[in-house]
């Protein structure tokens, strides 16, 4: 995929965000299909798994839409996740824990469904969970405290001086650093 016209990341940045990516992969399967089966993330209401007439389509996280009975199809032989409400995560996990539990990064996907930044469109999959209050000062990991960013923007706010601010009408809104100020070294 060619860098999009806003992506000001050198070359090396993109390379190396590449080899992450490709790195993130899980290994092959066995030869008989034994393993770890691949994931694929389906956002469906209740009455479209259970096939009800006039069910909405259930989104992937492509952002494709599949129809019911595809989703009661997939649903055969797949485990099943369900999030009734996202508060249920809100105080999931103490600061104990720099990682985001498998259960609260599906809320946060959920929640988020692409970057937060204005304008980027990059789906959960291309994204980090940042923490708001770096992990490091303190910030917990939980769905409060938490964000998804793509890896250009999570370089900006780690390593440029941006920060995120969620207001109070849900929105996200990313917030420049000040001018001649020079970034600091923070890790989430």
């Amino acid at each position: 995929m060619m860098p999009s016209k806003e992506d000001d990341r050198t070359p090396g940045q993109r390379r190396a965000d590449a080899l992450v990516e490709i790195c993130r992969r899980p290994g092959k399967l066995s030869s008989d299909g034994a393993g770890p089966r691949p994931q694929l993330i389906i956002t469906a209401k209740v009455d479209t798994l259970a096939g009800i007439p006039g069910a909405p389509a259930a989104r992937l996280n492509s952002g494709a839409m599949i129809p019911s009975a595809t989703v009661q199809r997939l649903a055969c032989d797949a485990a099943i996740t369900r999030i009734t409400g996202i508060g249920e995560f809100d105080n999931e996990v103490s600061h104990a824990s720099r990682s985001i539990p498998a259960a609260t990064r599906r809320a946060l996907a959920a929640r988020d469904q692409h970057c937060v930044f204005a304008g980027c469109d990059r789906l959960p999959v291309w994204c980090d969970g940042h923490h708001l209050v770096f992990w490091t000062h303190g910030g917990p990991t939980a769905l409060p405290n938490l964000a998804l960013v793509c890896r250009p923007h999570h370089r900006k706010v780690h390593e440029e001086g941006w920060s995120l601010e969620r207001r109070k009408d849900g929105r996200w809104a990313a917030i420049p650093p000040p001018r001649g100020a020079i970034p600091s070294s923070r890790s989430a």
